[in-house]
This record gives C-alpha cells, sequence and structure tokens, in this order.
C-alpha cells in the first residue's frame, strides 16, 4: 500500500541520515586530532588534573606545561644504566610487542554504525524487491527482519576481520627489540635503582605500595634504522583490555641508558618545540636522549581520562639507542607484567 512505502522510505532516509552524521562526526573529530597542535593551551574537555609527584624531586625540570612534560636530569647513574643494558643482553630481547589499543571501543562502534546505517537499509530494499510484485505488510516485515539478520552477521564477520587485518598492520609501528627485567633480588643492580627511584618521583609512601602500581621495567634497544611511530601510552578502552595490568597508565617514565648523538629523538608531534631548542628543523617538542636522564609525562589524567596531546614516538635511530620504561598505572598491576610480591618487598 502506499502507507507502507511510505513507511519505508521514512525509514530507509532516517537510515541513511544516521549514517551520515555519523561518518561526519568520527571524521571530524580525526581531523581536529591530527591538526591540534598547541603546546600552551586550555586541556580537552573532560582532561583534569594529572598524578601527584614529587616536585622537589633533584634534577626535575618542566620542559612543557598542560600537559605536564618533565626531563629529570642523572636520574639514574652511569653505572645502573651500564649495569640494565648487560641484563637485559643476557636475558636476550626481543621483536617490541604492538597492541591495537582501544580495539573493542573502534569494534563496538563499527558495529553500532553498521546496525543502523547500511544493515538497516539494505535489509529494507532487498524486502521491498521481494514483495513489490506481490506480497503485504506481514511479508514486507517479515523478509525486511530475516534479511537484516543475515546481512548483520555478514556485517560483524567483515568488521571482524577488518579489526584483525588493522591489528595486524600496527605491528610495523615498532621495530625495536625488548625484554622486561623483572628480578629485583640484588639490591644494587640497576632495574632496582629504577624501580626505587621511579617510586620516590611518584612521591610513594609508602615506595612499595607505590611500586606495585608499575609494569616491570622494560629495556628496549633501537638499531641503526629502527623506529617507534606515534602512537599514545594511554588506551581509551583500558577499564575492559587493560583490567588484568592495572588500567589505564597514567604516567610513563623513560631512561635514557646512553648518549645518542645523532636520530633517536622522542618527538611530541602535536606540543610545538621550545624556543631555545638546539635540535635544527624541529618544529616540535623533542628530547634527545643523554645517559642518566629520564623523561616522564601523562597519558591520562588522574581519574584515567585519555589525553592525545601526549601523542608522541621514536625518531628513527642513527646511533644505536636504549631506553628502560616504567608504566604507572592506575591500580596494582599483576605478574606477569608487574612485580612480583617478592620482587616489591625489596622496595624498601
Amino acid at each position: 500500500t502506499m502507507a507502507t512505502q511510505l513507511l519505508f522510505l521514512a525509514l530507509l532516509l532516517l537510515s541513511r541520515s544516521y549514517l551520515s552524521h555519523s561518518l561526519t562526526s568520527k571524521l571530524a573529530f580525526q581531523k581536529s586530532a591530527r591538526t591540534r597542535l598547541y603546546s600552551i593551551a586550555p586541556a580537552p574537555v573532560g582532561i583534569g588534573q594529572r598524578i601527584r609527584i614529587d616536585e622537589d624531586y633533584p634534577g626535575l625540570v618542566r620542559i612543557n606545561s598542560n600537559p605536564d612534560i618533565f626531563i629529570i636530569k642523572n636520574f639514574l647513574e652511569e653505572k645502573d644504566c651500564q649495569d640494565i643494558i648487560e641484563k637485559a643482553k643476557e636475558k636476550s630481547l626481543e621483536r617490541s610487542p604492538v597492541a591495537y589499543a582501544g580495539w573493542t571501543e573502534d569494534f563496538k562502534d563499527l558495529v553500532d554504525l553498521a546496525a543502523k546505517g547500511p544493515v538497516a537499509w539494505l535489509s529494507l530494499i532487498s524486502a521491498w524487491a521481494q514483495v513489490k510484485d506481490g506480497g503485504n505488510q506481514i511479508d514486507l516485515v517479515t523478509h525486511a527482519l530475516q534479511n537484516y539478520a543475515a546481512i548483520f552477521v555478514i556485517a560483524v564477520g567483515l568488521i571482524a576481520a577488518f579489526t584483525y587485518s588493522r591489528a595486524e598492520n600496527l605491528k610495523g609501528m615498532r621495530t625495536s627489540t625488548s625484554t622486561t627485567l623483572d628480578d629485583l633480588s640484588d639490591p644494587e643492580s640497576g632495574a632496582t635503582q629504577f624501580v626505587k627511584n621511579a617510586a620516590k618521583l611518584f612521591d610513594g609512601k609508602p615506595l612499595r605500595q607505590e611500586a606495585s602500581l608499575f609494569e616491570s621495567p622494560t629495556v628496549i634497544r633501537y638499531e641503526p634504522g629502527q623506529v617507534l611511530k606515534p602512537h599514545f601510552d594511554a588506551n581509551r578502552s583500558a577499564e575492559l583490555e587493560d583490567a588484568n595490568r592495572g588500567g589505564q597508565t597514567l604516567a610513563t617514565l623513560l631512561v635514557y641508558l646512553n648518549d645518542v648523538q645523532q636520530g633517536g629523538l622522542t618527538r611530541f608531534g602535536r606540543i610545538n618545540a621550545l624556543r631555545d631548542s638546539k635540535e635544527i628543523g624541529e618544529t616540535k617538542l623533542t628530547v634527545r636522549p643523554k645517559i642518566g636522564d629520564a623523561l616522564l609525562f601523562f597519558p591520562a589524567d588522574a581519574i584515567g581520562q585519555f589525553d592525545e596531546r601526549t601523542e608522541h614516538e621514536g625518531c628513527s635511530a642513527v646511533d644505536e639507542k636504549w631506553i628502560a620504561r616504567i608504566w604507572r598505572h592506575k591500580e596494582r598491576v599483576p605478574p606477569p607484567f608487574g612485580l612480583a610480591e617478592n620482587a616489591l618487598d625489596s622496595i624498601i
């Protein structure tokens, strides 16, 4: 009937309108995220205060405000840096892993978009084609529901394949090698000193409790030509995807284990360079590795809100580069990602 056809057209137009609006909104967000380049600007909506640190920690120098980024001069002694490198070599290093952070949110968004957009109107179009030469309203509804179920299953399968493909492609973002150091039995080892100093920096009281929020120190080696492309350390879906490793990453602490004269800069691509930057040709905030110095920044605020301004990268290495990293999470990080109880007992 004419009423059925009008209802069908209305549903079709609404679903197409939803699809257009959703795609426009998503693309607009992605574009704005890529082009936000201010170094001192209002924090994004929803970003609160970072976690507390010891502002009087020796050697602490702020190099950027909002978001706060610090250098800590001589955070580790040279002997500790060398010990960490030697321990990592003894344990052997493997290709650094890359996780598709936020895949659950992306998958859900794509399924939701498909269900209310193309799946809906494809099921309606196919149902109309099936009954246009003979059939009533009940036939139209029946075919529409059957077609919707079949097309939805196909759509979910395609989205799952796309998500897997994207996760595989992300592996090319990182070409370094790495390992973790979770044995803190030697109180004089470089790894033990790293964890102790980190716990003090984060104003841990007691230090053991603070260290329980750390992932085990990760040692990363960049050989000539190896890179880590622009990425985030926090995860928009941390409560779900990182629940087994302490939830959201609230702070990143990197220690440079050797001097690097050429290449290997750490670059924050959404933050402008310092006025007195000595890196010729660099328009964004960069840090050159210096043995024993640490870099501290905050991928999320104190309650876990993702801060996109902290996107960063490890530029292509010319000289060999070694770093050690601790991620400070929101909650206790259990083994194998975090430190075991006997390792925490050594943090006093």
